[in-house]
């Protein structure tokens, strides 16, 4: 397994599936016009953001997009998980686990002493999160008016 950090044709090579990812990651909550899902991204990789991919097939098989955020009630720097996706036909073979260990391995050089993501309710990867140490520490709660 090759996990490397993301190079310009990469990148664009991941920006056709980045509305499906964030739509899949909020269980379809939010429905992402593709440029709005490039902006998101673009405003990370501008804000000192890393993505990184693994590569399969010759081809971008998944990535994690990951940074650093201020903690608006401590101001603390955090790490922050942003996307996490492997392409469905690449599932359940470990990538998703490797690159949250390789992203994590990363933010801690950084100096990051926490790291953060936001999960669904009913999102598959709650399970991997767990896994891998992380636990819920907040609960966002929403009513259609």
């Amino acid at each position: 397994m090759n996990i490397t950090h993301a190079t310009l044709g990469e990148i664009e090579e991941i920006m056709p599936h980045l509305g499906e990812s964030l739509e899949e990651g909020s269980r379809g909550y939010y429905q992402i016009e593709q440029d709005q899902a490039t902006k998101m991204v673009q405003d990370v990789l501008n804000d000192d953001g890393q993505i990184q991919v693994v590569r399969e097939d010759d081809k971008v098989v998944g990535w994690v997009l990951y940074g650093q955020q201020k903690d608006s009630f401590s101001g603390e720097n955090i790490g922050f998980i942003y996307d996490l996706y492997v392409l469905p036909d690449y599932r359940e073979r470990g990538f998703a686990k490797a690159m949250m260990e390789n992203a994590l391995t990363e933010l801690k050089l950084q100096g990051m002493t926490s790291v953060r993501l936001v999960v669904y309710a009913g999102n598959e990867a709650k399970q991997l999160y767990e896994k891998l140490g992380f636990a819920e520490n907040r609960t966002v709660m929403n009513k259609s008016l």
